[in-house]
């Protein structure tokens, strides 16, 4: 017969972790880790509102390493290689070329100017790369540890508005939608 667990001891391994979780969270350490994760998302920020795209990215690139890092798991593999596809999008949206010859393929040419031009790859990327930040902060994640991958989210979701924009004034939506609106201001 296989030996099992006392219940009692179990309940008691238990709360002893839950301590020893608390105080980590709680002391000092946890403490100094909270403010830390906290700059981290007040850095992420200033550059958001800064609208440094460039450097969004960069500091996402280098997060994702840390959470290979860190976690060491199959989704924190599938966010390094996530990122690097989102920097290959980001890329042909700032090439006004690349991304003429990128949507030019899908598009018919009279129909560029008028047709409403969705990156449906790069929206995917951002989407998964975003479920999978949401899957770290579930659970026993910290406050701190929440605020860090939701600023992670908000950041890349900024960085696709940006490409986006790109890809319209690379595809001349921009200089259409202004034809329209001043015609529009003549009626």
């Amino acid at each position: 017969m296989v030996k099992t667990g006392l219940p009692l001891n179990f309940v008691k391994f238990l709360q002893r972790s839950d301590n020893i979780r608390e105080e980590l969270f709680q002391g000092p350490s946890g403490i100094r880790y909270a403010k830390a994760l906290q700059k981290t998302a007040s850095e992420m920020a200033l550059a958001l509102k800064a609208k440094d795209f460039d450097t969004l990215l960069a500091m996402e690139k280098l997060a994702v390493q840390r959470d290979f890092r860190v976690y060491e798991t199959e989704l924190a593999q599938k966010s390094e290689n996530g990122h690097k596809q989102i920097m290959e999008r980001w890329r042909i949206g700032c090439d006004p070329q690349k991304a003429r010859e990128d949507f030019q393929a899908t598009y018919a040419p009279e129909n560029l100017p008028k047709a409403r031009v969705m990156d449906t790859v790069m929206e995917s990327l951002i989407k998964t790369q975003c479920r999978r930040l949401s899957d770290y902060a579930k659970g026993n994640a910290t406050p701190a540890e929440k605020l860090y991958f939701s600023r992670r989210q908000e950041c890349l979701k900024a960085v696709y508005k940006e490409h986006m924009l790109h890809i319209s004034q690379a595809l001349g939506q921009s200089k259409a939608q202004e034809r329209d609106r001043d015609n529009s201001l003549v009626r």
